[in-house]
C-alpha cells in the first residue's frame, strides 16, 4: 500500500485519516498509472468493479478512490484539470448519455462513474431501450477520452461485449471475516483483460468466480474522497426515483388490464367477446384479492388509460 493524493486530502479531511492522503494498493496503482500514461494518446478506458454478486461490500468507495486518484494524477502528470465531484456520478442509465456528453465536451479525460449499473445492464434486461442506450454509449464514447467506471454487483450479468471486449480490466470487491468473525470490507481481486475474458466464458453458467485465478489480490481503505453525505443523498434520490418508475409501470399495466376487460373484452374459444361491467370487475377483484376496489377507482383508471393513449 502506498499513500496517494496527499496534497488534496490533508489530515482531518476524513475521520478515518491518520495522515495526509489515502492508501492505494501498489498493484492497482500501477494499473491506473498505465492508463493515465496512455489516455492522452486518444484512448479511452472502461473498467468494471463488481461485488461477487453481493451488495454493500464497498464497490462504490473503491470506484470513487480510483476516480479521485485519476483526477489528481491527470493534473500532476499531464497538467490537465479534470472534473471530479458528485457530477461525475450517474445512477440512472437514462441519464448516462447526457452526463457522458456533458463531461466529455466540457471536461475531457474526466472519470465517469456509473454506480449500481446493474439496474440497467443486467443480461435479462438486454432488450430494454434503456439498456440499449447504455450499450450504445459505451460503443461510441471513445471520442471523449474518458475513464468510465461501471459499478455492478454481478459481473456475469453484463452483456458479453462490455464484459469481454469494451472493458480493460475487472476488480471484484469482497469482504472477509476477522479473527472474531466480524465481516471486514476493503478487499478485492484484480483480473486483467485476458483473465476477465476467461472468467466470463468459464464462470458465467454457474456464476463461479473461482474457476479462473485472479492476477493479484489487494486492499483499500474506508475513505470517501468526496462529500459522503452528499453522495448518500444522491444515491437515495436515485433509488426513490427507480422505485417510483416501477410503481408507475405497474399502475399502467393495471389500468390497461382494466380497460381491456371493461371496454374491449376478451375473445373466448366459442367466438364470443366477454366484457365485464365496472361493477362486475369490482366484485371479482374483491373476490380474488380480498381488497375492495370501488367502481369509481376503476372508472378513473380506465379514463386515465384513455387519456394517456389518445392518438
Amino acid at each position: 500500500m502506498v499513500k496517494v493524493c496527499e496534497d488534496w486530502f490533508p489530515k482531518g479531511y476524513s475521520s478515518y485519516q491518520k495522515s495526509n492522503g489515502f492508501y492505494m494498493d501498489e498493484g492497482l496503482k500501477s494499473q491506473i498509472d498505465l492508463l493515465i500514461k496512455n489516455i492522452i494518446n486518444d484512448w479511452d478506458f472502461t473498467i468494471i468493479i463488481t461485488g461477487n454478486g453481493e451488495v454493500r461490500v464497498g464497490k462504490s468507495v473503491l470506484a470513487m478512490q480510483i476516480a479521485a486518484y485519476w483526477a489528481h494524477e491527470m493534473k500532476r502528470v499531464h497538467n490537465i484539470n479534470v472534473k471530479f465531484d458528485l457530477d461525475n456520478f450517474v445512477l440512472d442509465g437514462r441519464k448516462l448519455i447526457q452526463k457522458g456528453n456533458e463531461l466529455g465536451q466540457n471536461h475531457p479525460y474526466s472519470p465517469l462513474i456509473f454506480d449500481e449499473a446493474g439496474a440497467d445492464l443486467e443480461g435479462r434486461k438486454a432488450m430494454q431501450s434503456v439498456t440499449q442506450d447504455v450499450i450504445d454509449y459505451f460503443r461510441e464514447c471513445g471520442q471523449y477520452n474518458m475513464l468510465n467506471i461501471l459499478v455492478i454487483p454481478e459481473y456475469f450479468d453484463l452483456p458479453k461485449g462490455i464484459a469481454m471486449s469494451r472493458s480493460i480490466f475487472l476488480i471484484d470487491v469482497n469482504y472477509q471475516a476477522d479473527e472474531n468473525g466480524i465481516f471486514q470490507r476493503g478487499f478485492f481481486y484484480f483480473y486483467s483483460r485476458k483473465k476477465k475474458k476467461e472468467l466470463y466464458l468459464k464462470g458465467k453458467r454457474d456464476l463461479n468466480y473461482k474457476c479462473v485465478p485472479y492476477n493479484f489480490a489487494g486492499r483499500f481503505p474506508n475513505f470517501y474522497p468526496i462529500d459522503e453525505k452528499g453522495y448518500r443523498q444522491l444515491k437515495q434520490r436515485a433509488l426513490s426515483s427507480r422505485e417510483s418508475r416501477k410503481r408507475n409501470k405497474f399502475l399502467n399495466q393495471r389500468d390497461a388490464a382494466w380497460y381491456l376487460l371493461t371496454k374491449e373484452g376478451l375473445d373466448c374459444e366459442c367466438g364470443n367477446v366477454v366484457k365485464l361491467t365496472q361493477k362486475e370487475l369490482s366484485i371479482r377483484m374483491e373476490q380474488m384479492t380480498g381488497i375492495y376496489v370501488p367502481p369509481t377507482t376503476l372508472s378513473d383508471a380506465v379514463r386515465h388509460y384513455n387519456i394517456e393513449n389518445e392518438p
